[in-house]
């Protein structure tokens, strides 16, 4: 269960009384012959109104890269207009969007990270 902060546009908090806490079902797979990490998330808050399904996938690429693949369906559930269904509808994918940006980064970043302390550990294991 994952838990995160971000703010929802006033007109969307003013519809669902929402706080700016939303939570997330998250399950990993770890392939290690295939060196694939697989992670499938669902969200819990508002899955009465809008479902977020989020696949997203890390295998190895060409030149030691890692390959990210992400897809995301995102339907809004709730009953009404289908102008209000469909501004939901925007507001999220263009929320995700971002948030898939940060997200990719910051894996970047950890897998450098990793890459870092390996290379030290195996210089210093040759060293011994």
């Amino acid at each position: 269960m994952i838990t995160c902060k971000q703010s929802a546009p006033k007109w969307l908090a003013a519809i669902l009384g929402s706080d700016d806490v939303s939570h997330v079902y998250e399950t990993s797979y770890v392939d290690p012959s295939a060196k694939q990490v697989t992670m499938c998330s669902q969200n819990m808050t508002f899955n009465n109104m809008i479902s977020v399904h989020e696949i997203v996938v890390y295998r190895p690429g060409p030149k030691g890269r890692t390959i990210f693949d992400q897809h995301a369906r995102v339907i809004a559930l709730c009953g009404g207009w289908q102008k209000i269904k469909n501004s939901i509808e925007e507001f999220t994918v263009a929320r995700f969007g971002e948030n898939a940006i940060k997200g990719r980064e910051g894996f970047e970043a950890v897998l450098e990270m990793s890459r870092k302390v390996f290379a030290q550990e195996r210089e210093r294991q040759a060293r011994m």
